[in-house]
Order: C-alpha cells, then structure tokens, then sequence
C-alpha cells in the first residue's frame, strides 16, 4: 500500500542523496519574526535557484502538500503544520545586473537587494530598505513603504507553476495594496527596470526613511503591521482611539509606540497573540463599526492553508 508517510520518505532519500539540508520535527518559532510557532514535520533550506529548483520538481512529482515562505516575518503559525515547508531566506543572494536591468533570485532579502542596488547607483526601491523580507514574499504580497512598491519597476518573473518553471510579464500579473494575484505561485526570481541616479541621493533618501521608519515604528519580536488599513486609514487610527495602547494579554501587548503592531515579550504564546487579536477586532468594531482584516498570514488552519498550497495535488 503507497501511503503519504512513503512519499516523504523517498523526499527525505533525495534530499540525503542531494546533500540538502532539512530538518525534521523543526520548532518554527526558532525562525518566527516574533518567536511563536509550532513544529513543522520537515523544513528545508535550498542554498541556491538550482538546488530550489530541483526540490520543487522532486515534491511536484511525489504530490505532497508544501508551502515556500520567505523570511517568517508576516506569518502565525497557529497550529502544527503537516506538510514540508521549503524556505527560501537561506538561499545565497544571486543577483545580477547588466546596465539598468537587474535579476535577482526569490531568496534574496529586500535590505540586501536595496544596499547592492545603491552600490549600483540604481534608484527605486529605496522606501523598502528596512522591510525584513525576501523578494519573492514582497512580489506577492507588493511590498510597499513611503511611495515605494516593489511592483513599480518589475518588468518579469520567473515562477514554478504545476510542475514547470514559466515566465509571467508585469503585465499579467495584477497588483493591489499589499496584494497580488500570485498566490499559489512560486517564484523563482524578478527582473526589475531601474533608474540611474547619484548615490548620494540614494543613500540621502534611504537614510531619511529609515529616520521615519524607527521614528514610527517599535523594536521587539513582531510580525509587523498586524492589520490591513480601512477606509484608507492605518488600522492603528482605529486601535489607538479605542485606548488600546498598551493592552495586554499574557505575554502580547500592543505597541505603545504603534497601535497597530502587537510585541512578543518573549514569554507570549499563540493564544496570547489570537485572543488579543480578538479583543482588538471587537472593540474597533463595536467603537467604530469597522471589520479589522489581517494583513499578515495565518498558517495552520486547514482552510487557509489550502487555499494558498503551492499546488493542487493532494495525497
């Protein structure tokens, strides 16, 4: 009888075969932005495109659910996660230019991208510089800080896509507020369009936003902005006018500093942050009538995470 505990057996042969490295039984929260997560049955951690290739092939042939993430930074795990999950923040930074165009592996973290495109004297992204991401996860989601979108001078992408690798045009692909029609979709890596600018310029702008960004925002273990603006306001507006500063729930309390970002003292747990999340979304709404959505991503409920796996294959 084939089971699914055989597919994951030949998946871990092939990775030993390989000489990939992975992890079993791995505790997430190890890599959380916000130190809270629950074990993953396998983690696997491609060091290069060629190696994340061969891996999506291999788990597209075998049929097993997996999920790629990026830098953990926007993510709650809410319960264990019984598929693999292949990282790819681990992936060496493969970036080339030629001129004003430049391509750059999935991996690739959104601070390293900015720094070496203004080596570069390459200007458009300079608002991202401090967003803890890769560049895959900011496709996907369009990244965007102070003006800037990673979607601005995107002209392709290279993404897996049942089984094969295709390249989509910026032109087919629909961008929104921090949203995308690339769910699903696993990209492999970008190519941008950029301007010639002085360096000075690039690393005056890029010091004045990240002025404004530790000016705004608070330090400590967070997954970011918790929620999604409404009604073309931060959802900390909201939070902040129901006096919701500094409201606690076991180890999870809101920013002081930002409404809408909830800290980890390092002693909060999964419950902590959903049952604050809760009392939050309740007062807003019964304060101001307003529906707080989340723009960070749970992980573990089995809706959710069917509605985003890599493929649609199931065992």
């Amino acid at each position: 009888i084939i089971t699914k505990e055989n597919f994951v057996e030949k998946l871990l042969e092939f990775l030993k075969k390989n000489n990939i490295e992975f992890y079993e039984n791995f505790d997430l929260s190890l890599i959380s932005s916000i130190k809270l997560g629950t074990k993953a049955k396998t983690i696997i951690y491609p060091h290069n495109k060629s190696e994340f290739k061969l891996i999506l092939i291999k788990l597209s042939k075998l049929k097993l659910y997996y999920r790629v993430f990026g830098n953990l930074s926007n993510v709650l795990f809410v319960q264990d996660i019984d598929f693999p999950i292949v990282l790819t923040s681990k992936m060496v930074a493969e970036i080339s230019i030629d001129g004003l165009r430049v391509t750059a592996s999935a991996g690739v973290m959104l601070p390293k991208f900015c720094e070496v495109l203004k080596n570069n004297n390459l200007s458009g992204v300079e608002g991202l510089l401090n967003i803890p991401a890769t560049l895959g996860g900011a496709i996907i989601s369009n990244a965007g800080a102070f003006g800037y979108s990673i979607s601005s001078h995107l002209e392709s992408i290279n993404v897996f896509s049942c089984g094969k690798v295709i390249k989509i045009n910026r032109n087919d692909i629909k961008f929104r507020y921090h949203l995308s029609n690339l769910t699903g979709l696993i990209i492999i890596d970008a190519t941008f369009l950029f301007e010639n600018k002085k360096e000075y310029d690039i690393i005056k702008l890029s010091n004045e936003f990240t002025y404004k960004r530790n000016k705004s925002q608070p330090s400590g273990l967070s997954l970011g902005s918790v929620y999604k603006k409404v009604n073309e306001k931060s959802a900390g507006f909201y939070i902040e006018r129901c006096g919701l500063k500094g409201t606690r729930v076991g180890g999870i309390v809101v920013s002081s500093k930002h409404a809408n970002f909830f800290i980890n003292d390092k002693n909060g747990t999964i419950a902590d942050f959903l049952m604050l999340a809760s009392l939050v979304e309740n007062t807003v709404s019964n304060q101001f009538g307003v529906a707080l959505e989340f723009e960070i991503e749970k992980v573990g409920n089995k809706d959710e995470f069917n509605s985003r796996l890599s493929h649609p294959f199931k065992v």
